[in-house]
């Protein structure tokens, strides 16, 4: 199955909405509610995947107000059931991108908020387990602050490209999962742009 939690619906009240829906990979078809996330959340949360079950992390939680959120949920694939808080990333923020190894989920870099003055852009690495629920660990910096990005992983690595820094920005990054280290720049997009998904094949 593919699942799809959260996001912006304007016909509701509030307007970040809880839903969890997933659609069949064997055949095609519409997606189905198959249940909720522990609060609606908006603003590009990060999405990450075990082999059992889906992780949904950061993003904002109302509207209004602007709540970020650093809830880390978990919902399980085996069974059509609510997600449960099963932790923290570092910070509260979204725009974030997801990503995912074998052993563990990534939340990286967004808009967070500082202590007093406007939002401002974050570079962290968050990773947080799936073997057991827990907080997650900043374990490295993008090579910049930037907001909006779209995350892949491969088998070894995970990616962070585009994105908003500002400007709007062409960059690939890459940082391993074998060991807890800062990414680096490995290439540029065809052009500078953000707000975009990301997928491997």
């Amino acid at each position: 199955y593919g699942y799809h939690s959260g996001g912006y619906d304007a016909a509701s009240s509030p307007t970040s909405t809880n839903v969890i829906q997933n659609w069949p990979f064997s055949s095609d078809g519409n997606a189905s509610d198959v249940g909720d996330l522990t609060q609606g959340r908006n603003q590009i949360p990060a999405g990450q995947s075990s082999e059992t079950d889906g992780y949904t992390s950061a993003g904002q939680a109302l509207i209004p107000p602007y709540s970020n959120t650093n809830t880390i949920d978990k919902f399980p694939f085996s069974t059509n059931a609510n997600a449960t808080d099963v932790g923290d990333i570092t910070q509260g923020k979204y725009l974030v991108a997801g990503q995912s190894s074998a052993e563990h989920g990534y939340t990286t870099g967004g808009f967070a908020p500082p202590p007093s003055g406007p939002v401002a852009n974050n570079n962290v690495i968050d990773k947080f387990a799936f073997a057991s629920d827990g907080n997650a660990t900043d374990v490295g910096d993008l090579t910049q602050g930037k907001n909006a990005m779209a995350g892949s992983s491969s088998g070894s690595s995970g990616y962070v490209a585009g994105g908003s820094a500002p400007p709007d920005v062409n960059v690939i990054e890459k940082f391993p999962f074998s060991s807890d280290a800062n990414a680096a720049d490995v290439g540029d997009l065809t052009v500078s742009q953000r707000r975009r998904s990301g997928t491997q094949g």
